[in-house]
């Protein structure tokens, strides 16, 4: 099963992050807990995504020599789920007391929690974590993007007061290229330093998304520009794996700028593999043809309006449970891969086409139709043939060899 590079080359080391101020901070707070039990409990890991922030609270756990406890707060959302997991397991130490005796207790996405149960919101969420930064006996991290999010209501502030704080900006992109050209060098490929200059320029300062892109793109397909958050294989591993409700998924979809046309192409390629549990397999495809159904219509009547409908479909796909037996990475769409390749043999017949009919005075339709394959067959037997014609009509023989007429 092949591993994703961004778990595969994750740091391991806080220094492996380029965060030195940062770091210095984290391990300052957490030695702090070798003299027991200090003022502030938490610390809080705030910043864009890919910056960073869960590599760092590994990297913090393995240094000093901690076991990890993870949760996602969009998952573990009520008071009393996070008083059954988080709060339970906060109480004790590990059973590894003679290498450091403690656990690291992290919670993801805590700036998706809210005062209220509103749409399936939080009920006391906040509270919770704020009476588990006040009893735990184990180093608590939490993770945001938002800042203001998290501080937003008397809760949230209480909350926030309680940790240490420290801000994970957008990495440079001097920064994601250097760590583009180690992946390059693990992974013993080749790509230009045009092509990982381009990817770390879109990246927007999200490491993440620059590995994904690395990965995921191929040679096929340079790196695309992105909403300043997201991008279409982040969106994709929210889609397939149930990471985040449809609503934030579509809007999202919204903020990416991708034509829907091509988004659902994008889906159902990597939809596609997920296939293990036949009826949630069946009924994601049937809301993805739903969906291509109202883009259908946009075609048809030209009314973008249609379009909304096809991305409330698309973004619900999240609520199926698709299986697949091992990991696959996120494939760039192969109608498009194939419709590209096409288009650059339908040029290279052309080319050969017109400049062949120039020496026998027919036009490029009557090459195309009725002498090209003849000229094909001379070319692969005769060399000097063709020496002479990639001379003569400054053809690139090699490409119309890969005609296979």
């Amino acid at each position: 099963m092949e591993v994703p590079w961004v778990e595969k080359y994750r740091p391991l080391r806080l220094d492996q992050l380029k965060r030195e101020k940062g770091t210095e901070a984290m391990k300052t707070w957490a030695k702090s807990w070798n003299d027991g039990i200090p003022e502030k409990r938490g610390l809080l890991l705030y910043g864009p995504p890919g910056t960073g922030k869960t590599s760092a609270a590994k990297a913090l756990s393995l240094e000093m020599n901690w076991d990890y406890l993870e949760f996602n707060a969009s998952d573990v959302r009520s008071k009393t789920a996070i008083n059954e997991t988080a709060l339970k397991g906060s109480f004790y130490n590990t059973i590894s007391e003679f290498k450091g005796g403690k656990k690291l207790i992290v919670l993801d996405e805590v700036d998706s929690l809210y005062e209220r149960n509103i749409e399936g919101g939080d009920a006391g969420g906040k509270s919770a974590i704020s009476n588990l930064l006040d009893r735990t006996l184990n180093p608590v991290v939490l993770i945001a993007n938002n800042l203001y999010e998290l501080r937003s209501g008397m809760t949230g502030k209480a909350l926030v007061d309680k940790c240490e704080i420290i801000e994970f900006q957008r990495y440079r992109s001097i920064q994601i290229l250097s760590v583009l050209r180690e992946i390059c060098r693990e992974e013993q490929i080749y790509c230009s330093q045009d092509k990982l200059t381009e990817i770390a320029a879109n990246s927007n300062g999200d490491m993440r998304a620059a590995i994904n892109d690395l990965q995921g793109f191929g040679d096929y397909s340079g790196a695309q520009d992105r909403d300043v958050t997201q991008n279409i294989y982040n969106i994709m591993n929210e889609l397939i794996f149930r990471r985040k409700p449809a609503r934030e998924i579509r809007q999202e979809i919204i903020n990416l700028g991708e034509d829907p046309d091509t988004f659902i192409l994008y889906l159902l390629e990597n939809v596609f593999p997920y296939h293990l549990d036949r009826e949630e397999f069946v009924a994601a495809l049937q809301n993805i043809a739903r969906a291509d159904l109202f883009l259908g219509r946009v075609g048809r009547r030209m009314n973008y309006s249609l379009w909304g409908y096809a991305t409330d479909l698309m973004a619900e796909t999240t609520i199926f449970e698709l299986k697949g037996d091992k990991y696959l990475k996120f494939a760039f769409p192969s109608l498009i891969k194939r419709m590209g390749q096409l288009k650059k043999f339908r040029n290279i017949r052309d080319e050969f086409a017109s400049k062949s009919g120039k020496y026998v005075h027919k036009s490029r339709a009557f090459m195309d139709r009725d002498s090209l394959k003849f000229i094909f067959q001379l070319l692969l037997k005769d060399e000097e043939i063709r020496a002479n014609l990639e001379e003569k009509m400054r053809l690139d023989i090699d490409d119309v060899l890969s005609l296979d007429l």
